[in-house]
């Protein structure tokens, strides 16, 4: 009896280790390394199809889990339609370019008023988003260009922000919190070679 009872644990380890590896559309055995291949010659392959909000929110998910891929049917100022992998804190598209490209970009030109010295602070996020407004009488689309400039908008928590170089002798204490909030020290007047670099970052 227990050379019974011994022979068919062994039989049903045996069985659960060679489910291990699971073909679906064919009787054939998966490729070596796959824990499931897919077989068909005229069906494809359908994730689940949900509705993002921005890269950083992990809904409709309860969290984010590093290596989710979805299918994203919500078109915001962040998002585009199509599958979207989970980097175990963000949503980011799958892209047909071959190697990634690192998303960054300057700061559009905005004024800073430095006539008197004191400490100020300027919004960059909020002043970024005004530049792309497409609406008044000094912007000039080129013929056929769409109504928005940027087809996807990061949100402001989607950005680090950067002063990568400034002028110390109009400018000091600059400082930049999370959501793009730039505080800083004018502690003279500009001149004609004054200047302050900004930099965007895509997390």
């Amino acid at each position: 009896m227990k050379k019974i009872f011994l022979f068919l644990f062994i039989a049903s380890v045996f069985v659960i280790n060679t489910k291990a590896q699971v073909t679906i559309g064919s009787q054939d055995a998966p490729v070596a390394g796959a824990v499931l291949e897919l077989k068909s010659t005229n069906l494809g392959f359908l994730p689940t199809r949900v509705a993002l909000r921005y890269p950083s929110d992990a809904y409709p998910l309860p969290g984010h889990v590093q290596g989710m891929v979805v299918f994203n049917t919500a078109v915001t100022d962040s998002l585009k339609a199509g599958l979207y992998y989970n980097t175990g804190s963000k949503w980011v598209n799958l892209s047909a370019e071959p190697y990634t490209k690192e998303k960054w970009f300057y700061m559009p030109s905005i004024y800073f008023d430095t006539s008197t010295n004191g400490s100020y602070s300027k919004e960059l996020y909020q002043e970024f988003v005004k530049q792309l407004s497409t609406s008044g009488g000094l912007v000039k689309p080129s013929t056929g260009a769409p109504a928005k400039v940027l087809a996807t908008v990061p949100k402001a928590s989607d950005l680090y922000y950067y002063v990568t170089a400034y002028d110390n002798l109009v400018f000091s204490n600059i400082a930049i919190d999370a959501t793009g909030k730039m505080t800083y020290d004018i502690i003279g007047q500009a001149s004609d070679s004054t200047f302050l670099n900004i930099v965007f970052v895509e997390k």
